[in-house]
């Protein structure tokens, strides 16, 4: 009996000591930004509510509920000991995951990056998870080869890591995520200490391609590009959309017109804001919550970020480190890029506002890559016996 309650202590005071360890401001903001996106969710979606509004909620709900647990989950498990294991198994999987959707992957024209499920009403986006996969494997990498970077074969082989994973999410006509891969690569690159003159030579080789890569690209993928950049030239096709969200965003003003009074939002008509509840929830947003509403999801966005950063300052290695930078770059390019093709600066490309778009696979995959980043900053402390190889 005394073994018993002994063991039943150990594992309390393990799990007190855990959760004393975890980065509490990182997981509460993301938390507050995904209640504040289903809030917004739910009034993008209010005038379906009774046919099958109702799913996106609770989808919704769903993802960012398995998304807290397994971010708990993740945080408890030492990202050094099991990367070191894992690392070229997880590789392989996530190219064998990747490939196995270019056959049986489902989307939009020529985009294949969903898999879907005769028995369940939604879908998975295998690429959200791949980020996840890259960033850790690729943190590994850059670490176990941080002291001989400028080896030529050291070089050739973290491009190849890129390379095969970017270019099998590309074959699947998903340019938006095949993009965050790149900045996630850039950005864990320049962390590493790779110096400018690489980043503009690399730079070079791509201008130089671009006219050989611009005609891989299909119609579909080139309007969407030249068309983001002056919506107006196409103002009832391609254009069309970021039109339209451009008036919503202009509708909200300061203070907006509040909650479930959007003129566009609560347009019963899909045509009148075309993904308002995914690609477009920022013009949501903008117009019902004004700039008083923008500006608070920014101010949480910014703070996230922020502390991912402070936790990648003080992690325990450089693979630590390395990690936090890729989850950094994920949720900066993508914020930018969500924001810019909603307010026209930026070309349209299918991808989510981390946290506020409705999409159980991106919500899941965040607070997954949240996990991870919990993990660094939960065993973050050095003990005097500890050698720091990664």
């Amino acid at each position: 009996m005394r073994r018993k309650i002994h063991h039943t202590h150990s594992v309390t005071d393990a799990l007190h000591t855990h959760f004393a360890a975890l980065d509490v401001p990182c997981a509460v903001i993301a938390l507050c930004m995904a209640v504040f996106g289903m809030v917004v969710i739910a009034s993008a979606v209010h005038t379906t509510m009774e046919s099958f509004g109702v799913k996106y909620i609770v989808i919704q709900g769903a993802a960012v509920l398995l998304g807290t647990i397994g971010m708990l989950v993740l945080s408890a498990l030492d990202y050094e000991r099991y990367l070191k294991k894992l690392c070229i198994p997880l590789f392989l999987f996530t190219a064998v995951l990747l490939a196995a959707t270019l056959v049986i992957g489902t989307g939009e024209g020529s985009n294949k990056s969903w898999i879907r499920f005769r028995f369940l009403p939604i879908g998975i986006q295998p690429s959200e998870f791949a980020k996840i996969f890259f960033i850790c494997t690729f943190a590994y990498h850059l670490a176990s080869v941080r002291t001989k970077l400028y080896q030529l074969r050291n070089l050739l082989a973290l491009c190849i890591h890129f390379g095969v994973i970017c270019g099998l999410v590309l074959l699947q006509g998903d340019l938006g995520s095949a993009l965050v891969f790149v900045f996630i690569f850039i950005c864990m690159m320049f962390a590493s200490g790779v110096k400018l003159r690489y980043f503009l030579l690399a730079a070079g080789v791509v201008l130089a391609a671009s006219p050989f890569l611009w005609e891989r690209l299909s119609y579909y993928q080139k309007q969407r590009i030249l068309v983001g950049f002056s919506p107006e030239s196409d103002p009832q096709g391609f254009g069309y959309q970021v039109l339209r969200a451009k008036e919503a965003i202009a509708n909200g003003g300061i203070t907006g017109m509040g909650y479930l009074q959007g003129a566009l939002t609560q347009n019963p008509a899909p045509s009148a804001l075309p993904k308002r509840h995914t690609d477009m929830i920022f013009a949501v947003m903008a117009e019902e919550l004004g700039f008083v509403g923008v500006l608070v999801y920014l101010v949480l966005y910014t703070a996230l970020v922020m502390r991912i950063l402070w936790i990648a300052a003080h992690a325990r290695g450089y693979m630590g480190s390395y990690i936090c930078i890729g989850a950094a770059a994920v949720l900066i390019f993508q914020g930018l890029e969500n924001i810019g093709m909603c307010m026209g600066l930026l070309p349209v490309i299918g991808l989510t506002l981390p946290f506020l778009s409705y999409g159980g696979s991106s919500a899941l995959s965040l607070f997954l890559l949240l996990g991870v980043v919990e993990s660094v900053a939960a065993h973050r402390v050095k003990y005097y016996t500890e050698r720091e190889d990664l």
